[in-house]
């Protein structure tokens, strides 16, 4: 509930800009081959600055963009597609990669994946901790897998708890996985350790309490 009373009082784009920029502070440290990702509100998808104070942040962070991506979930896009395409397009032309977050959950058509420069599709975590008992799950996941490779961009699993839950997701060719199975979150000063200590991701690592990192499976 905090997030949305943070938007609802207009705190949000404020709050999410400190955690971002706490964020790239953290992360400069870590391994370069790392990229971090945050999600972003739908509140700042709306800022028409947005891109610039993104940039600006990495900046005096001393971030590469390159080592960044940023999250929006698919219920934003029915918004203001025009909006969106255009805050795109400003990122990726900094160099920052954009996915689609929780897909599956909002009304995005295959016309918009198809309209929208997304560097990466992530399945909501809903359809794949469910999918080695559901076939419906199962179903969507596969599906979505057969999408992104037929649009050419990368696919990520959210939500891998179990080993039942990977050894399934393997069978739908090369997609990379998140979730408790590699690592739960835990406070930025624990994370630096983790990953020295020999833990690091192959593929993208947490912002401070998000979802642990992704690996290829």
């Amino acid at each position: 509930m905090f997030i949305p009373v943070a938007e609802d009082i207009g705190a949000i784009a404020e709050l999410s800009q400190s955690v971002i920029a706490q964020a790239l502070e953290d992360a400069r440290a870590w391994d370069p081959r790392l990229t971090l990702a945050v999600n972003i509100s739908p509140i700042q998808l709306r800022d028409p600055w947005f891109a610039q104070k993104l940039l600006r942040m990495l900046v005096e962070a001393n971030f590469p963009p390159q080592r960044l991506e940023v999250e929006i979930t698919e219920s934003c896009l029915h918004q203001n597609l025009a909006q969106v395409r255009s805050l795109i397009t400003s990122l990726k032309n900094q160099g920052i990669r954009v996915s689609l977050d929780d897909f599956g959950t909002g009304y995005s058509s295959i016309g918009q994946l198809r309209e929208l420069p997304f560097d990466r599709i992530k399945i909501d975590r809903s359809f794949v901790s469910s999918l080695v008992d559901n076939k419906d799950s199962a179903a969507i996941v596969r599906a979505v897998t057969t999408l992104g490779q037929g649009l050419h961009l990368p696919i990520t699993a959210e939500g891998i708890e179990t080993q039942d839950v990977l050894d399934h997701l393997r069978q739908y060719g090369e997609i990379t996985g998140q979730g408790y199975l590699y690592g739960r979150p835990r406070p930025a000063r624990d994370l630096g350790e983790w990953l020295d200590a020999g833990q690091q991701p192959e593929a993208e690592a947490p912002t401070p309490d998000d979802p642990p990192a992704r690996r290829a499976l």
